[in-house]
């Protein structure tokens, strides 16, 4: 079991509620024991046993959310493994965050 700390941007058009709703449910859904913090704009913590690419496509797959507007970003902060869904306009930049960080650990244990 990891703590997953999960980023979204719905695009604001007309299915954006629609769309958002979904998402946080979603979610919500994937949270061990209903247990999940949410204070902040867009920005989820939960528990989930999980990998991150499997974590971020079930989100995907059970919502509305729309891959060719909206990104999601799913973040393992355990280890650092990530994976997105949707418009990621710097997949460089973060890949690079994240890379750094592995390496990182790699050498210093």
């Amino acid at each position: 079991m990891a703590t997953y700390m999960i980023s979204f941007r719905i695009a604001s058009d007309s299915d954006h509620s629609s769309r958002w709703a979904s998402t946080v449910a979603a979610i919500r859904r994937e949270a061990i024991g209903g247990a999940y913090w949410e204070e902040t704009t867009s920005l989820v913590v939960l528990k989930s046993d999980k990998v991150a690419d499997s974590l971020a496509s079930s989100i995907f797959i059970g919502s509305e959310f729309n891959s060719t507007k909206d990104t999601l970003l799913v973040v393992n902060t355990a280890n650092s493994t990530y994976a997105t869904r949707g418009k990621v306009e710097y997949p460089a930049t973060l890949d690079g965050l994240f890379t750094q960080q592995n390496a990182l650990r790699t050498i210093l244990g």
